[in-house]
């Protein structure tokens, strides 16, 4: 999470779908009812959409331009995973309004970009456990596909072939102290990695698995 004060996040409006209902609570209450966790933490997988060609012979439809999944590349002073890439997200604060609240809050911070819409959970829960001033603390993370109002206009007449070309020119907005660069990544980028450990250094095996997972999820 980042510490320094930045722009106040534009009002807009956010679309929860009823099978994430359960999330609109916030930190406190939801930590009441799990109390065999102590912390939170949600990430973000923002994707652009696929683009098709149109042919006049059968089979009209054919994937030109494959969905992207938008990757931050950690700071290179970073304690914990430096130079490594990894969707955004972060913990889920007190003073979050709700658990959805946290992760909006999160996106936006780490990259500037304004959540519109919550997708659907992207798999199982992840649960890891670290050792704090002598003393074990239970974490749990969810992950959500999500959607942000700046990648919205791909749905609305954007050409095919300035797909990658209008990706590059989002105004994703990184916090210096936290990530350095970012990229929109292929599935078949993240497979790379996750099969020969290749291409791009991704935080963790696990977390690449949750990316193939959120691809997994968007075939139709």
């Amino acid at each position: 999470m980042s510490t320094q004060s930045g722009p106040t996040i534009k009002p807009i409006s956010i679309h929860i779908p009823p099978t994430l209902q359960s999330f609109t609570i916030p930190l406190g209450p939801f930590l009441e009812r799990n109390t065999q966790y102590d912390r939170l933490v949600c990430s973000a997988f923002i994707f652009s959409p696929a683009t098709c060609h149109h042919h006049h012979h059968a089979h009209a439809n054919e994937a030109s331009t494959p969905s992207r999944l938008l990757l931050l590349r950690r700071a290179f002073t970073d304690t914990a995973f430096p130079d490594l890439w990894e969707v955004p997200g972060g913990s889920v604060d007190e003073d979050d309004p709700t658990i959805l609240h946290g992760l909006a809050r999160e996106v936006f911070e780490e990259t500037g970009l304004r959540l519109t819409r919550f997708v659907r959970l992207v798999g199982d829960a992840i649960k890891w456990r670290t050792t704090e001033k002598n003393r074990a603390v239970k974490w749990l993370k969810f992950s959500f596909e999500i959607e942000v109002s700046e990648v919205g206009a791909l749905k609305t007449g954007v050409d095919e072939q300035d797909v990658e070309g209008y990706l590059h020119s989002l105004p994703v907005d990184l916090d210096p102290h936290e990530h350095q660069d970012y990229a929109w990544v292929t599935e078949k980028e993240v497979r790379a990695f996750y099969a020969e450990g290749v291409g791009k250094k991704i935080v963790s095996k696990e977390q690449a698995g949750k990316m193939l997972e959120a691809f997994e999820l968007r075939r139709p």
